[in-house]
């Protein structure tokens, strides 16, 4: 059979892109049976108008969880196919999915996919209206994503810096929530994170048991008053095993509303890796189902 037509977005800033250029991932995908067009995205705009109008096919996108993220963005509610190639750093979106190794392999592999849904969330905040395809939250990590600049170049310097800054004055503080139409109440928290895959950031594996097509979100709340020492933390995480420690609660519902009052929590948002600057509440948060399909190789 003829290779079935498919669309090649490639980030060659991404953290690994040295590992795979588009020429080599095309051959790749055209042994899996897709004759992939590479579309040059050098800019956002270009980005748009790679991934508007009509697709062909399967859109593969090679590159880190950012890269996903601004693609995704384009291409929600059009019954769209994607094939991740992991070409970053943390690769969250191409973990959950199973994805790691070589993306050469990685793209050569699909030749034996199957689409699967791939849900969403969205945010609907005084700030306006957001998606997010892996974690929605505030407290301590939004904070310190925020001080770092996700919008910078990335630097370990800069990094040290934002904990530097943000760890001495930071505070628990209360974010009332309601889930599914139900008050839930929680002690001050350290962190709020509504997942929609198992880790968020730099291999912040917060929720074992979220998967990106069961419809649902996880809702991971950590206690600001009994704290767990940070070892606890870090050896639970490695383990996926975060969500029993006992300073951790769990839900797992379809819709959550939060009423951010304190100085902290309620002042940063981040959105996947981005940060969002809270004016009020509240902030509607429910899962977009099937928002997008995934191709993942048998």
């Amino acid at each position: 059979m003829p290779p079935a037509p498919a669309v090649l977005i490639h980030n060659p800033g991404a953290g690994t892109s040295h590992r795979a250029d588009p020429s080599q991932l095309q051959a790749a995908l055209r042994d899996a049976g897709f004759d992939a067009e590479h579309r040059p995205t050098r800019t956002p705009h270009d980005l748009g108008l790679a991934l508007s109008g009509p697709l062909p096919g399967p859109v593969f996108i090679a590159g880190g969880d950012g890269t996903f993220r601004a693609a995704a963005l384009h291409l929600t509610g059009r019954d769209a196919t994607v094939g991740v190639i992991p070409l970053g750093t943390s690769n969250n979106i191409a973990r959950t999915l199973g994805l790691t190794g070589d993306p050469v392999d990685v793209a050569r592999a699909y030749r034996t996919a199957t689409r699967h849904p791939f849900d969403a969330g969205r945010v609907q905040a005084p700030w306006g209206e957001d998606v997010f395809f892996e974690a929605f939250g505030c407290g301590l990590f939004a904070d310190l994503l925020h001080a770092y600049d996700p919008t910078a170049p990335k630097s370990p310097l800069r990094a040290a810096q934002a904990l530097l800054t943000t760890l001495p004055g930071f505070q628990a503080q209360p974010v009332p929530t309601c889930i599914d139409g139900h008050p839930s109440p929680a002690p001050p928290l350290t962190l709020l994170e509504i997942m929609n895959i198992p880790s968020t950031g730099n291999g912040l594996h917060l929720a074992p048991d979220a998967h990106p097509g069961d419809g649902l979100l996880n809702l991971i709340r950590v206690n600001g008053q009994q704290r767990d020492s940070l070892a606890a933390y870090a050896t639970a995480m490695l383990r996926g095993q975060f969500d029993t420690l006992p300073s951790v609660q769990e839900d797992v519902a379809a819709t959550f509303t939060l009423h951010a009052t304190g100085q902290h929590v309620g002042q940063v948002f981040h959105v996947d890796g981005e940060t969002r600057t809270h004016p009020g509440s509240p902030v509607h948060v429910q899962v977009w189902a099937g928002a997008l399909h995934v191709l993942r190789p048998d």
